[in-house]
């Protein structure tokens, strides 16, 4: 028997991207759907792991689990646009030295105690001695920029003041908050496995699991992670608004009023959805996050992200108890333990943009997996390897995301485009985009399209005769004029997108 795995792509463009994999066995292959063998990569997963995997299993399923894996199995898997590609994971019959897909990477000692991390154009160095990272360098970009990572916590406030507490809905340290990440690190682990795919890929990220945070000193910890550069951000930052515009965000300051500065922590923090960035007159930092968080710049130079909270006391706002979960097995209880990841990428300025937009579509929507133990060849018998549901020849421009494909009940097809980028975000693709709908239906015959209101609940001719007209104050009476793209032709079928246009249409075939 062989593990077959299917590997989907949702998105519009062809798509090469790293999927691990828990294996028991380190003498395994990995075929693609044509039946060659490809590269693969063994990475061992750490003891805290799976002490972790052990607990979770045991406290939600009664039992231990009967066999642990010791290996990600880590390869390339690549994909059509809207398709998807099968693999084979299947046992080595020969000794493990002797496999030819099989390529070990060392790291790299340069000096004293400089690890050098990464065989391709993009390199991480880190500091053996402190135990951090130190640099970032891109041969291809011509990006070096000095680069610190630490973790530490805060305090959260006990409310003993002025009875407000940090809790559920309200972060709010304690003024006297520990800075040190020594003593984070009993209850932080970071593992920073930058394998060579990722590398390949121009991709760096970082794994993090955090916790059970430590209560027995009686304080309430909230847990970020600190990057540090040499960028001159002048108190400025940038954060995403429910994923699609950045917001220049400014420390200690509102454009709408005169702000005083009670809360210098939390006053600066903002929901971090898709990405958090800064910049200066030469070099971008961009971090992307895989969920929803909280995110700052509380010093010029430096991003942050709040990765984990356990508190002890209520903040009095609804939910009357402390946000102290936990979790039980027998007598014995721990605080949450959360894993994640975060990416991040130096880049020159103005060039941030692009992997912001389009390499943050694919942390939206990941790889789908699909798995199943099957004898090969009855399986590629009877089976499609290997699929695309547009026309083979066309991908959708780098600048649009298809971000709704659905069939609707009367048989009717919802279709949503939407531009990625802001104008003048990118000198290349803030341009008005097009997509070829007969194209994305290949084979099929578009009987009628109809454009819609972004919910969908009305035709947009309609809703635009109801659209009601503001007589703003100081404004000459003058429509703003605002660029979107025209109507659909009947013939051709091309949509026009303006930058940061989403247009919804329902379509019958």
């Amino acid at each position: 028997m062989h593990m077959v795995v299917l590997v989907y792509n949702s998105l519009g463009w062809p798509r090469e991207d790293v999927i691990r994999v828990p294996v028991i066995d380190e003498h395994v292959i990995v075929k693609d759907s044509e039946d060659k063998e490809i590269e693969s990569q063994l990475v061992p997963i750490l003891n805290a792991s799976v002490s972790l995997r052990d607990f979770y299993a045991t406290a939600y399923l009664g039992k231990p689990p009967s066999v642990t894996p010791k290996y990600w199995l880590a390869f390339s898997a690549s994909t059509p646009p809207l398709g998807f590609n099968t693999y084979v994971i299947s046992n080595a019959k020969r000794a493990a030295a002797n496999l030819k897909s099989r390529v070990a990477y060392k790291a790299e000692i340069c000096g004293n105690d400089i690890i050098e991390v990464g065989p391709g154009n993009l390199k991480l160095l880190f500091s053996a001695k402190e135990r951090k990272l130190i640099q970032y360098v891109n041969s291809r970009t011509m990006v070096k920029e000095s680069l610190e990572q630490y973790y530490t916590y805060y305090s959260g406030n006990d409310g003993s003041f002025d009875l407000q507490a940090s809790g559920a809905y309200i972060f709010r340290p304690n003024l006297t908050y520990s800075i040190n990440s020594e003593v984070c690190s009993h209850f932080c682990i970071s593992q920073l496995k930058f394998s060579y795919y990722m590398f390949m890929l121009t991709k760096s990220y970082s794994y993090f699991q955090v916790g059970p945070i430590p209560i027995d000193d009686g304080l309430g910890k909230e847990v970020v992670t600190q990057i540090k550069t040499n960028i001159q951000s002048n108190k400025t930052f940038f954060t995403d608004s429910n994923g699609r515009d950045f917001i220049e965000r400014i420390r200690n300051y509102r454009k709408d009023w005169n702000l005083e500065v009670n809360e210098p922590v939390a006053g600066n923090y903002y929901p971090i959805n898709h990405g958090i960035y800064l910049k200066d007159d030469r070099t971008e930092l961009s971090v992307l996050v895989d969920r929803s968080m909280g995110g700052s710049s509380i010093v010029d130079g430096q991003l942050e992200l709040m990765l984990h909270r356990r508190l002890l006391h209520d903040d009095s706002r609804g939910v009357a108890e402390a946000l102290n979960e936990t979790v039980c097995v027998s007598t014995k209880c721990a605080g949450l333990t959360i894993l994640g990841k975060y990416y991040l990428r130096v880049d020159r300025l103005g060039e941030g943009s692009k992997w912001r937009r389009s390499f943050g579509q694919q942390i939206y929507s990941p790889f789908l997996l699909a798995f199943t133990e099957q004898n090969r060849d009855s399986w590629k018998n009877s089976r499609v390897l290997k699929f695309s549901g547009m026309d083979p020849s066309y991908v959708l421009p780098d600048n649009v995301a298809m971000i709704t494909l659905q069939e609707l009940d009367d048989g009717k097809i919802l279709l949503r485009l939407a531009h990625l980028y802001e104008i003048g975000e990118d000198k290349d693709l803030s341009v008005m985009a097009r997509v070829e709908l007969k194209k994305i239906f290949p084979n099929k015959k578009i009987r009628k399209i109809v454009e819609t209101s972004l919910s969908a609940n009305q035709e947009r001719a309609e809703m635009e005769k109801k659209r009601l007209v503001w007589q703003v104050e100081g404004s000459l009476g003058e429509e703003p004029k605002v660029v979107r793209g025209g109507a659909v032709d009947p013939a051709n079928l091309v949509v026009e997108l303006a930058p940061m246009e989403i247009r919804t249409f329902v379509i019958e075939i």
